[in-house]
């Protein structure tokens, strides 16, 4: 068996070596979706029939896993969810072109078609912006837009889409440091943050920054064509909003009911300015005063996906109590507080849940995450990555639930794996 296992899998007996010179492929089939796929494998050739592109290219992918050990019968699979991600941290610490393809292609493999590029922080800002240079300069390492068009041509071969993510109103501490008039304290340079946690500098309230982040969005989807664009809009700290008299009086001047609502004002700017160019937002939830009709990414806890969608928002599910894989996977000494481990097992049980009856917004999916402050290069981040990025591509694929199975079928994925070079971490079911 593979990772992810097919969701359905009906088997006659035996098996059969795969040969690519076997395989009759069949006109598509729609009702299996456009990432959905039948296999009808016999001693003598292999039906296969798709539902798009995409499922053309798992069906392949399923029929090189198995290998010697094709199951003779019937394979009909599809995922359960059309959001099936990854976030990366490249801000924090960066992480070559190199490594990024080759995470795409690994992403590929686990059947993940989202890779979401965490891309500026209070640490780096790491995308070219040609309007605004100084961006990347203070902030060293960066990708340039041919690097973007690369990586992005690069996945769309592998049906992986990448979701930028340029963060505001807060974690702008490297965007401060470029440009300080977009700070509540023009006159203040800031250095690019060293340190780990969350600045408590923001986005000033004027309209000359909101046209300054226009500009850098407008730059950001020329590069990027996905649908969506991430704007962070998490742990934003409004102390500045409220101690700065510049920031109380564009308070006043908007009719924002206090400080605590300036962080909404500013993405909901962002939202319609995407919306305006065809695109969408994205951003992560903390409670419900997000932008109306933008798609929200819910990490604090497991509850709030659900409540989300009652409120009509689509969503994407990240708690980081599931879906952290920077967290250690047992309690350690170090930066971790006690509560924040996850195990394989803790990984492999998450059962996401459904959109609740009546609600008006979707589940779109799930994301795993990688954040990098303690993950300084790319043997790191797969380290951390694997083995439980394997028990969450079932997950997303829609097919765990045999966490005894998936223990059986991970020994020989962990050595496919690591005869590719992977460098994979400790196994503690």
């Amino acid at each position: 068996m593979i990772i992810p296992r097919p969701r359905k899998l009906a088997v006659l007996g035996g098996t059969v070596a795969y040969d690519p010179e076997r395989v009759r492929l069949a006109p598509p089939d729609p009702d299996l979706g456009p990432e959905g796929y039948r296999l009808d494998v016999s001693p003598t050739a292999v039906d296969l029939t798709p539902g798009g592109d995409a499922g053309l290219f798992y069906a392949r992918q399923t029929l090189a896993l198995y290998g010697e050990a094709l199951p003779l019968g019937t394979i009909e699979d599809r995922p359960k969810f059309p959001w099936r991600g990854l976030m990366l941290d490249v801000s924090r610490h960066f992480m070559p072109v190199d490594f990024v393809r080759r995470l795409i292609d690994l992403l590929a493999l686990h059947k993940l078609n989202v890779l979401q590029l965490h891309l500026t922080d209070d640490q780096g800002w790491r995308l070219e912006i040609k309007r605004h240079p100084r961006l990347t300069e203070v902030s060293g390492e960066h990708y340039t837009h041919d690097d973007v068009r690369e990586l992005v041509a690069y996945a769309a071969e592998r049906f992986v889409r990448i979701v930028p993510e340029i963060g505001l109103p807060g974690h702008v501490q490297a965007a401060l440091a470029a440009y300080p008039h977009l700070g509540n304290d023009p006159g203040r340079q800031l250095a690019v943050w060293d340190t780990w946690g969350i600045s408590p500098h923001t986005l000033n309230l004027e309209e000359s920054t909101i046209t300054f982040f226009e500009e850098v969005l407008d730059e950001v989807i020329e590069i990027f064509p996905d649908e969506y664009v991430h704007v962070g809009g998490d742990e934003c700290r409004p102390g500045e909003w409220e101690r700065t008299p510049r920031a109380q009086e564009r308070i006043r001047e908007l009719g924002l009911p206090g400080a605590h609502a300036a962080r909404t004002w500013i993405t909901t700017r962002m939202a319609e300015h995407l919306r305006r160019r065809g695109r969408r937002l994205v951003y992560w939830h903390e409670k419900a005063d997000g932008p109306r009709g933008a798609t929200t990414m819910t990490w604090l806890d497991e509850q709030s996906g659900p409540l989300a969608a009652l409120e009509g928002r689509d969503v994407v599910l990240a708690p980081h109590t599931r879906t952290y894989l920077d967290y250690p996977v047992e309690p350690e000494p170090g930066p971790f507080a006690p509560d924040r481990v996850l195990s394989l097992s803790h990984t492999y049980r998450f059962d996401p849940p459904p959109a609740p009856p009546g609600a008006e917004g979707r589940i779109l999916g799930v994301q795993a995450q990688l954040w990098t402050e303690y993950m300084p290069t790319p043997a790191d981040v797969e380290r951390q990555a694997f083995p439980r990025l394997c028990a969450f591509a079932e997950v997303a694929w829609g097919s765990s639930g045999d966490y005894a199975g998936f223990l059986r079928r991970l020994d020989p994925h962990l050595a496919r794996l690591a005869a590719q070079g992977v460098h994979v971490g400790p196994l503690i079911p």
